[in-house]
């Protein structure tokens, strides 16, 4: 029997939030119901505010509904996160509401509405944007939703029809036209990272600022060894293309009849690059919180070969560098979970009992693969 997998700090302990907890609920209620009734010109009456659980690694989610004209909506705000040990070393709201409102103006892709935003961080003390909520169906990050959840409870047939809804969606992503000038130049006046070279200068950058705690650097290992392994075998990318970045099943909403996607979620890792990073991050993903947790994943759900020959018919490019980029892929979640580790003062995780963690003995493993 293999050695038990352990878990990092924010899955051994669901009461421990990944990201900063909303410091005055009452005044945010009240702030954004005097600066929301503004911005609609109408009287806005907001009872409550609810801040879910287990939602994102690195910022604020709220949840409410604001009474006004003469009916009652159901909104999503996102503020910008604040603290000592944040996920990332820069968070630009500005930049997701500008490709969130790109991608629902020039694509077919299903996006949030943003409804309104207030970036300068006078009314709240952050930067933040509103969203219409969607209404459907998210697959759960904790527990994952191999393990429990409304996915648990479908056919094998549905699931199918789930996954494969989400993968056609990823695929339409890599089609968009970042030639065509709308799309052009927002993602210009956004200065994303613009192809593999310039991103992983940024994870190399980012393994140093995170691994600090109280100016102490902690070295990993494992991290330093596979960031030498990627530019070592750094392929030449097939194509530019704009890469969703955050792309997982528990980021999208899915419709109430399970045919397709609502609203794809979550664009603070958007970047330009080969697509088929964002293909290894959605099956890196749900490999991680099955396989790497020496858990059945649910019957129904495509096998890795069978998902990438789905996207490789539908968008026509190549998936000769695959393993490479489920190694990159688990390279920047265990940075992640590392920081968010750190974060949390399990800094004493690092190399001795973070390497036995369990996405990084997954990294591991997709390591040890042999390229097909």
């Amino acid at each position: 029997m293999s050695e038990e997998p352990t878990l990092s700090p924010d899955f051994e302990n669901q009461d421990i939030r990944p990201t900063p907890v909303l410091d005055n609920p009452e005044e945010t209620r009240s702030k954004l119901e005097q600066w929301l009734s503004a911005q609609l010109g109408s009287d806005v009456s907001i009872p409550s505010l609810t801040v879910p659980e287990g939602t994102g690694m690195s910022n604020i989610t709220m949840v409410f509904d604001a009474r006004h004209g003469g009916a009652t909506h159901s909104y999503v705000a996102r503020i910008e996160p604040r603290g000592d040990y944040l996920v990332f070393p820069e968070y630009d709201l500005d930049i997701q509401c500008q490709v969130i409102d790109m991608l629902s103006a020039d694509t077919d892709l299903p996006v949030p509405e943003i409804v309104a935003k207030e970036l300068s961080g006078e009314v709240l003390g952050k930067p933040f944007y509103i969203m219409k909520k969607t209404e459907g169906l998210i697959p759960p990050d904790i527990p994952p939703y191999h393990m429990d959840g409304w996915l648990t409870e479908q056919t094998p047939e549905t699931r199918r029809q789930v996954w494969n809804a989400g993968l056609n969606r990823l695929a339409q992503v890599s089609q968009v036209d970042i030639s065509k000038p709308s799309i052009s130049g927002v993602l210009n006046d956004c200065a994303l990272p613009g192809n593999l070279d310039e991103q992983l200068s940024y994870w190399e950058n980012y393994y140093q600022w995170a691994f600090k705690r109280d100016g102490k650097f902690l070295p990993h290992d494992a991290a330093e060894r596979i960031l030498k392994w990627l530019r070592e075998h750094q392929p030449k990318e097939q194509a530019i293309r704009l890469c969703w970045g955050d792309s997982r099943m528990a980021n999208v909403i899915f419709t109430s009849d399970k045919t397709d996607v609502a609203a794809l979620l979550d664009w603070e890792m958007v970047a330009l690059g080969d697509p088929l990073q964002d293909l290894a991050w959605w099956i890196y993903m749900d490999e991680l919180f099955c396989h790497g947790l020496d858990f059945p994943p649910l019957e129904g759900f495509p096998s890795r070969a069978e998902s990438v020959q789905t996207w490789a018919r539908q968008t026509g490019y190549s998936v000769e560098h695959l393993h490479y980029y489920l190694v990159f892929a688990g390279l920047r979640f265990a940075l992640l979970l590392g920081r968010m580790a750190i974060g949390q003062n399990g800094q004493d995780a690092i190399n001795s009992h973070f390497n036995q963690c369990f996405e990084v003995k997954y990294l591991e493993k997709i390591l040890s693969e042999i390229s097909a």
